[in-house]
């Protein structure tokens, strides 16, 4: 296994020489997708595409969406990223200020029509650490690494700190960029 393992990060290290990163007007897409089945439990699955827009070098917006089945929820967003550090060329590590909105659609079994649904609508924000490795020129892996502070307007919750600490695969998420 951990031949594998070397061989791919060589792999990947390899692929990776040509000059990464992005400038200005640059355009990306990223995405992420999760599934999770457990014995006995219905299957859950996210998937969350991204697009993004370079103001400058190191500052992007754009906009998300998501759509889970756990709870069957849609999801919309805006962000902000600035990224401030480059280690290496090939790694560039990002801070990002999310606004989401989400509409929850709930099956309440103390309702007499089982045909009846609660639906719910949640606003939250929050700030987030993360980071690209580009395997390419325009190709890169990205990791949501954590959530460093947030605010649920719904319940009217606060936290800061770092998410994850017990089980950081729990709060990360994994996915693509492609920089056109």
């Amino acid at each position: 296994m951990k031949k594998i393992l070397l061989i791919l990060v060589a792999t990947l290290g390899l692929t990776a020489n040509a000059q990464t990163g992005f400038k200005k007007s640059d355009v990306f897409v990223e995405g992420s997708f999760s599934y999770a089945k457990e014995k006995g439990v219905d299957a859950a699955y996210s998937f969350a595409p991204t697009v993004g827009y370079f103001l400058t070098d190191k500052f992007a917006v754009g906009s998300q969406v998501e759509k889970s089945n756990d709870v069957d929820k849609l999801g919309a967003g805006v962000f902000a990223r600035y990224y401030f550090l480059n280690v290496g060329k090939d790694f560039k590590v990002f801070s990002g200020l999310n606004l989401n909105t989400n509409a929850l659609v709930l099956d309440d079994s103390t309702i007499s029509n089982p045909n009846d649904f609660i639906t719910r609508q949640n606003f939250n924000a929050n700030i987030g650490l993360g980071v690209n490795y580009f395997v390419t020129k325009n190709l890169a892996l990205s990791a949501n690494l954590a959530n460093l502070a947030g605010y649920n307007f719904e319940t009217e919750s606060f936290n800061v700190g770092f998410s994850g600490v017990e089980n950081p695969f729990d709060t990360t998420r994994f996915g693509v960029l492609y920089k056109f």
